[in-house]
């Protein structure tokens, strides 16, 4: 079957977690790799993205960009995989609740871990950002390991599309006070159950043969 589905993607970026849910809903994709910050940026990538930033999925509905939203569009597109908390469910709220915390709580002090330079040009405001968003960091795992007492997953045995987003960026270990991610037991027993799944082996790998 012909692809109708193509995901723009650069190795071991936020595009992991669309990757993973394109490989767990098992719909036919494409792969088409891109180079960030670049002065030429592929001109399909930048019609999908506006800020050439990954992931951006071309679907047979139009454009998508964001990855929360292409996570939620993916597993709406095939709720039988059981990835969504539905409207009508007690837990909605709370799956809702967590979905956008990863985004406004968690994400962006991920990224100022990864690009400093995105907020200043000077080493030593980028450092003392860095170290001031760490303290941040701190309280926002503090949070999650707490709300993953009861896992392994955020709502119990089976995982829902917080826990693919979440999983997808607990995977670097750069992100943790001291790279040690074992100060969070729930957040580890969380990765481990995340990266046995074969659709995280498959993609991991790709990702990392890719960024060699």
């Amino acid at each position: 079957m012909t692809a109708q589905t193509t995901l723009f993607c650069a190795p071991d970026t936020y595009a992991l977690c669309a990757h993973v849910m394109l490989e767990e809903i098992g719909v036919p994709y494409e792969i088409r790799w891109v180079e960030l910050f670049t002065q030429t940026p592929d001109q399909d990538f930048l019609a999908a993205s506006p800020h050439c930033r990954t992931p951006a999925l071309l679907t047979p509905h139009g454009a998508i960009f964001e990855t929360g939203a292409i996570c939620l569009y993916l597993s709406e597109r095939d709720p039988q995989m059981d990835f969504i908390i539905p409207v009508g469910d007690q837990r909605r709220g709370s799956f809702l609740q967590w979905f956008h915390y990863l985004a406004t709580s968690l994400q962006p002090e991920v990224i100022i871990q990864f690009h400093p330079e995105f907020y200043h040009s000077g080493s030593a405001e980028q450092r003392t950002l860095k170290k001031n968003s760490m303290a941040r960091l701190r309280t926002t795992f503090d949070a999650l390991d707490a709300a993953l007492a009861d896992g392994p997953y955020f709502f119990g045995e089976r995982p829902v599309v917080p826990d693919f987003i979440l999983g997808m960026q607990t995977v670097w270990d750069v992100i943790f006070p001291d790279g040690d991610i074992t100060a969070y037991p729930n957040i580890a027993r969380h990765r481990g159950k995340m990266c046995s799944r074969p659709a995280v082996q498959k993609v991991l790998a790709l990702h990392r043969d890719r960024a060699r």
